[in-house]
């Protein structure tokens, strides 16, 4: 095992892509499960707090240490066994998405539900609940996962296997590994839409999804099992340029229809609005002059299906009044990757935008029902205007889930800024909305859960916490503040033993 302790040798795992920078007094990188279980129960004997790290995609602070020591997954970094058979993918959660989907690639199969990010890490994607550009057909990670292996702050190893435990009502009542677990969850209900904000809970849940998304609060993920699929027979990509925001909202209505339909419909379906498309034109120059864009990524199943697509996806784009001349088609692997880099170009702007002004990350996680999207969307632009702050407005329009950023330049533009998330939040909120649809929690959105769910349902979730973690070591001050884990705070729910 690598152990650090001078801070100099661990000063670039004290941030994400959040621009948050934190403490610690030491950093370990195990090579194995036991060497994990070793730092995680010495952590537990001497209560020190632990915060567990990928590879810093993240942009919520979920890896960023306030104290205590960082305990690296970098090692874990074998992808086990995939079977073809079973379409199941095993790998350690230190496993990058770019190297596993590249093992799968030589076996014709995919990670459908992939996230967006291909550096992220695989225990880092499952512990947020992260999601990708196919979610509009492929959903969260949470629908692929079969199995985990989990360290708990005891050194205890447990592994949970998908339709083995389950809740009955809101009662857990098991044994594993002949330690007794037997709990009440929350009284809150995770929300139908897509989301990844604090514990998933509901009626006759699995045990496994109570640790999917839970940010490394509850255990250590060091080993999973997915779902994968076999890669499509081909597919394309398009970007629609429209010159009104109204036609391309019209355009997205349209494809959604087609999905609640059970119809043909695509697996990605994203949104850029104008200052995103002004954002990115210094290096996209040949860019159409446009309000608006989506972005849509079509499957190709069957041979026979490739000309008749393509065809209905024209005439879908031309009935909203964008033109075929000035779309961006990729029907090739040059130009797939092309468009591939455009869409993913911006993130990674915005990021090297802020920190050259050594500005926070102040954006919006939200998701709605779909009838109330149009409402947000509208309460998005109005209150952007109010602000005379710059920002941008794109993703997943697909689900009703878009990432509005400001860019502030000055505290005191990221000062009000902030104040105007705010107001985008608890708007999201009385739409019956998630304030964090696939990032997870982390440091940033604390004081939005408890806007969302309540402190009465934040002191249920340390709770649960306290169950499985009971020294309160893991991943502190991600999800809820490290005061509702105080006894006379944290609502108890019962016992394990």
């Amino acid at each position: 095992m690598i152990i650090k302790r001078e801070k100099s040798q661990f000063e670039s795992y004290l941030e994400d892509t959040s621009n948050i920078k934190g403490e610690a007094e030491a950093l370990f990188i195990p090579n194995d499960y036991k060497e994990v279980s070793d730092v995680l129960k010495q952590a537990g004997v001497s209560k020190t707090p632990v915060t567990i790290s990928g590879s810093g995609t993240g942009t919520t602070g979920g890896r960023v240490p306030l104290k205590g020591s960082i305990l690296s997954l970098e090692k874990l970094d074998k992808i086990i066994k995939i079977d073809p058979v079973k379409k199941e993918a095993a790998a350690q959660a230190g496993v990058t998405l770019e190297s596993l989907e590249k093992e799968l690639n030589k076996l014709n199969f995919t990670f459908r539900a992939s996230p967006t990010e291909p550096l992220a890490c695989l225990g880092g994607v499952i512990s947020t609940c992260a999601s990708g550009p196919k979610s509009f057909k492929y959903s969260s990670v949470r629908d692929y996962v079969k199995e985990i292996k989990v360290v708990l702050s005891d050194g205890k190893l447990l592994k949970i296997r998908r339709g083995e435990i389950q809740a009955s009502g809101r009662i857990f009542d098991f044994k594993i590994r002949s330690k007794h677990f037997k709990f009440s969850l929350p009284a809150y209900t995770s929300p139908e839409i897509k989301s990844s904000a604090g514990y998933y809970v509901k009626d006759n849940m699995d045990l496994i999804d109570l640790f999917i998304g839970q940010e490394g609060t509850l255990g250590c993920i060091v080993e999973a099992v997915l779902e994968v699929q076999p890669l499509p027979l081909d597919y394309f990509d398009f970007l629609a340029f429209f010159i009104r925001d109204s036609d391309a909202l019209d355009f997205v209505e349209e494809v959604k229809g087609l999905k609640h339909k059970g119809g043909f419909f695509p697996c990605a379906l994203e949104f850029f609005d104008n200052n995103s498309l002004e954002f990115l034109r210094k290096e996209y120059t040949f860019l159409p002059r446009s309000h608006s864009a989506v972005f849509l990524e079509q499957e190709i199943e069957l041979p026979e299906q490739q000309d008749k697509v393509l065809d209905y996806w024209c005439g879908l784009i031309e009935k909203h009044n964008s033109s075929i001349d000035k779309c961006w088609f990729a029907e090739d692997y040059n130009n797939r990757k092309k468009l591939y880099e455009f869409r993913h170009c911006l993130p990674q702007k915005i990021n090297e935008f802020l920190k050259s002004y050594h500005q926070e990350k102040t954006a919006t996680d939200i998701a709605v029902p779909d009838e109330s999207f149009r409402e947000m969307y509208g309460f998005y632009e109005e209150t952007a205007r109010k602000s005379g702050i710059d920002y941008v407005n794109f993703g997943h329009i697909g689900q009703n889930h878009l990432h509005f950023n400001f860019l502030p330049k000055t505290r005191e533009e990221s000062f009000k800024a902030k104040g105007y998330i705010m107001e985008f939040v608890e708007k999201a909120i009385s739409l019956k909305g998630t304030i964090s649809a696939e990032h997870g929690i982390g440091k940033i959105k604390r004081p939005y859960l408890e806007i969302m769910y309540g402190k009465k349902h934040l002191k249920e979730m340390a709770g649960i916490k306290k169950i499985f973690d009971k020294p309160c070591v893991l991943g502190l001050d991600n999800i809820f503040s490290k005061e509702l884990l105080n006894r006379e705070n944290a609502v108890e729910s019962t016992k394990c033993s």
